[in-house]
């Protein structure tokens, strides 16, 4: 008998920020990836307008996250933006869904990725709820991507499957379970790229 394909539960999964270690958020929306539909006809054609894709549209990743010391991290990533660092601000990141193992099931790259409203969380002394704050996150590009397990680390070369990709998407690819990415994995990524072997 085949076994049933069943789907992934939303409720575990994990945040990837390049350059900042991160806990677990309480929610995340997924954004949208949109395309503008351009109408153009001319006087010889059949009286349907043609449809012409136009500018490609993402909208924003929301996270809400429990306030811990942690959590801090996420406020001064704000912080970084508010002071025009933007070269610091811009980060990729990734969302990670987790199966009933705690196994990587499903991932979604974001690049240039960088926190456009932060909303502190509403305090209410009248209630025993957790406290939490928000973060609208925008990015120039999103796309989701096959998860890589160890196993096949040594058979990496490409062989023009279908798995999507982004331009200049500079990001390693998380390995076991994924709980943030770490400075000194992040660049001896980057130099084995930025060098190849030509001898």
């Amino acid at each position: 008998m085949v076994a049933r394909p069943d789907p992934y539960r939303q409720l575990r999964f994990v945040l990837e920020i390049e350059g900042l270690v991160t806990a677990g958020f309480s929610r995340c929306d997924l954004p949208s990836a949109t395309s503008a539909v351009v109408e153009y006809r001319e006087g010889a054609d059949q009286p349907t307008p043609r449809k012409l894709p136009g500018l490609n549209e993402y909208g924003p990743l929301v996270l809400e996250v429990g306030v811990t010391d942690r959590s801090l991290e996420l406020s001064e990533w704000r912080t970084l933006v508010e002071q025009g660092k933007m070269t610091e601000a811009r980060r990729d990141a990734a969302v990670v869904l987790l199966d009933a193992t705690g196994n990587p099931a499903a991932r979604w790259v974001f690049r240039e990725a960088w926190p456009s409203r932060y909303d502190a969380p509403r305090l209410d002394a009248m209630t025993s709820e957790v406290a939490v704050e928000r973060l609208v996150v925008v990015h120039e590009g999103f796309a989701r991507v096959a998860v890589e397990t160890g196993d096949d680390e040594d058979d990496t070369e490409s062989d023009g499957g279908s798995t999507p990709s982004l331009p200049d998407l500079d990001f390693p690819v998380g390995e076991g379970l994924p709980q943030g990415i770490d400075e000194p994995r992040l660049k001896t990524s980057r130099a084995g790229d930025e060098e190849p072997d030509e001898t």
